[in-house]
């Protein structure tokens, strides 16, 4: 899932060690490491990831900070024009400028029936690909849910008129 986020590394980058549960131990360039400085939602306190490529269309965000957190995540931007969120200009912590790259991630649920996996489209992590900073932003829609279902066709959930 290159897509998400291409990862702009430097030849001579110095590397850093993960420690991850469910991946082993290995290295990473330390140029690829995203920051949250508020950390994210429920976790405080682990505010250094890295992006681990899985099977299309999904991706590992894997915290540094602990071995045992990881979220599944997909490109927001895949969403197509079912999912338009504004770039949070006003977030001081990532330090978003009008010309910048940037991801829109999305926080995956699977389940043990696949048709049942979903994704927080209320809540999606913005990753300013300047300065690698991320935040992760709710919004206050009530047509936006936390279990955004990706499987199953959403008119079909929608009651008819």
């Amino acid at each position: 899932m290159a897509k998400v986020m291409e990862e702009r590394v430097m030849p001579d980058s110095a590397t850093i060690t993960v420690k991850s549960s469910r991946f082993g131990e290995f290295e990473v360039p330390a140029s690829t490491v995203i920051e949250f400085p508020r950390g994210m939602i429920g976790f405080p306190n682990q505010r250094r990831y890295i992006m681990l490529e899985h099977k299309g269309p999904f991706c590992w965000l894997q915290s540094l900070d602990e071995p045992s957190l990881a979220f599944v995540v997909i490109d927001g931007m895949e969403m197509g024009d079912r999912y338009d969120r504004k770039i949070p200009f006003a977030d001081p912590q990532c330090d978003f400028r009008g010309d910048d790259e940037f991801a829109i991630l999305l926080i995956v649920t699977v389940r043990q029936d696949p048709t049942q996996t979903t994704a927080n489209v209320k809540a999606p992590v913005f990753v300013n690909m300047r300065n690698r900073r991320g935040v992760q932003v709710i919004y206050d829609d009530p047509n936006l849910d936390t279990r955004y279902s990706l499987f199953t066709p959403q008119e079909e959930a929608e009651p008819k008129s």
